[in-house]
């Protein structure tokens, strides 16, 4: 089963995504597409050559509709004034709540500082808010930027193909599509939308789940 990879950097990543992620693991019997957004398209910028965060969070809405997205890996410093990797993370989490995200830097102690200043000029609740803030992005890795192809590797290696991932993989290519039978409260949805319920471990996404296990079982046993 192939597995799909989201970088967003402000430099061209597909080199290297080729030679340290897709060739390696491509020996070893895995099959991985790169879905890349180079931050500094002109298509990506506002009048004052900033990201617009609009226009970001459409181009990846686009890229990755039809598809179930196995990890994200970003860059911290995206060369902007306004927006940096956490605000790519938060575009992320709105579309795709679960995925694994991984944020990179070529300059670590820099990004981290960045985010949460000088830790010895803050009292510890502030410091301890500014922690939770960090972990409330459910950043899997935050790593120097020359370790992001083995976090990366690691992540898509140790991934279970599990019938949930099966399932939504399918849900994913066609988006458009509408349920029509089998679970009454999704008749009508897009097989996008009940992927987003499976994704987000909804009640309604868990028991649609169990509903099609039960019915594929009943029909199994229905013809043999």
């Amino acid at each position: 089963m192939e597995q799909v990879c989201l970088i967003v950097d402000d430099k061209d990543q597909q080199h290297t995504f080729k030679a340290q992620i897709q060739d390696i693991l491509k020996k070893e019997g895995h099959n991985v597409e790169i879905i890349f957004i180079n931050t500094t398209s002109p298509e990506l910028l506002n009048e004052e050559q900033n990201i617009d965060k609009d226009k970001l969070k459409a181009c990846i809405k686009s890229k990755i509709e039809g598809k179930y997205i196995d990890v994200v890996a970003s860059d911290f410093d995206l060369s902007d004034d306004v927006v940096n990797g956490l605000d790519v993370i938060e575009i992320i989490r709105s579309i795709r709540e679960k995925v694994p995200i991984i944020l990179y830097s070529g300059n670590l102690e820099k990004a981290i500082k960045s985010v949460m200043g000088d830790p010895a000029s803050k009292d510890l609740p502030t410091l301890i808010n500014d922690v939770k803030k960090l972990m409330l992005h459910h950043i899997s890795e935050f790593i120097d930027r020359t370790g992001y192809a083995a976090s990366v590797i690691k992540v898509l290696k140790n991934k279970d193909t599990s019938t949930k991932q099966i399932l939504l993989k399918k849900l994913r290519e066609y988006p458009d599509l509408k349920l029509s039978s089998a679970y009454p409260i999704f008749s009508g949805k897009k097989l996008s939308q009940i992927a987003d319920e499976i994704e987000k471990s909804t009640y309604q996404g868990q028991e649609f789940q169990q509903e099609l296990i039960e019915q594929t079982i009943a029909y199994i046993i229905e013809i043999s």
